[in-house]
């Protein structure tokens, strides 16, 4: 569902990056006294300690299977990875907006929240990773697909039917959602200078690709010029309203159940840009200066795929 032609490039100014995952852990020595893990009285015992569970969708987790398995974090609260491989363990930590790229190695990862105040572990769920893919597990952290189907409106939503008609629409100007496309162009980027994540989908004929823009990013695609079909790139928002989900639970006979994701909220959207034949057709999103957004580019640092 991921689009394979788009690059991710944070930050698109100065200073607004987050710190590596290293370096946030280098700096505070003590975040992993919150979590379950090794050192622990009640790691690694013979009996394991009595778990609670949490709603990994409202906590924003979800995991990718692309050219490597990833733990992804899109909450606001932190959370950790606790992963057992064959003969060591490690603990990481995934803040919010944070990305954990696991190993091809054979591994189980329990992604937890902090412990409760009586110092029970809470877990979200799990992620096995077997031949470097991604396995069915009884607790499962959601997949990209469901997560973005749960937080945004995308072409495989139940509420897709007319694409983005019905849609709240926001203000880009105010959320500050700009596009770039020169005419005649092999590249078309979408830049979010806000504070909201959002996605982009992408209809080029009749395939759909969706990827997600965080707060300070941008997101470029690749496009043909003078394509006889048509690219079209919509925009849109987080979800508004919906019902919450539920938790991993225990049933009275002791079985572990998968939770499951709440009933999806209002759809949101900012609007699309149509480009034919390499130039625009249709736009309703405000365009960027092209000067400016040239300048800015040995400014991009890390880029994602």
């Amino acid at each position: 569902m991921v689009t394979t032609n788009a690059v991710r490039e944070d930050p698109i100014e100065p200073g607004l990056d987050g710190p590596e995952t290293n370096e946030a852990a280098a700096r505070d020595s003590h975040w992993q006294d919150g979590y379950w893990g090794p050192g622990d009285t009640d790691f690694g015992t013979a009996t394991p300690p009595r778990f609670a569970f949490a709603d990994p969708h409202a906590a924003g987790l979800f995991h990718a299977d692309d050219e490597h398995v990833t733990i992804h974090n899109r909450g606001d609260g932190s959370a950790a990875a606790l992963i057992f491989f064959d003969g060591r363990v490690e603990l990481r930590r995934l803040g919010p907006g944070e990305t954990i790229t696991l190993s091809d190695e054979d591994s189980f990862t329990y992604v937890q929240a902090p412990r409760r105040a009586d110092g029970r572990p809470v877990i979200y769920g799990g992620v096995w990773v077997h031949r470097g893919r991604a396995m069915p597990v009884t607790i499962p952290i959601p997949s990209e697909r469901e997560f973005f189907d749960q937080r945004y409106l995308t072409p495989w939503s139940a509420d897709w039917v007319s694409g983005l008609a019905g849609c709240r629409l926001r203000d880009p100007v105010e959320d500050r959602i700009t596009y770039q496309f020169r005419s005649g162009g092999t590249t078309f980027t979408v830049r979010n200078a806000g504070d909201t994540w959002v996605a982009v989908v992408h209809r080029s004929g009749a395939e759909y690709t969706v990827v997600e823009c965080g707060p300070h990013e941008r997101v470029d695609f690749k496009i043909a010029p003078y394509s006889t079909h048509s690219d079209v790139f919509s925009v849109v928002g987080p979800r508004r309203g919906g019902s919450p989900g539920h938790g991993p639970y225990i049933s009275a006979s002791g079985t572990v159940h998968p939770g499951w994701a709440g009933r999806p909220g209002a759809a949101t959207a900012y609007g699309s840009v149509v480009i034919m034949l390499g130039s625009l057709v249709y736009s309703a999103l405000p365009k960027r200066n092209l000067y400016l957004a040239f300048s800015d580019l040995r400014l991009c640092g890390r880029t994602h795929r």
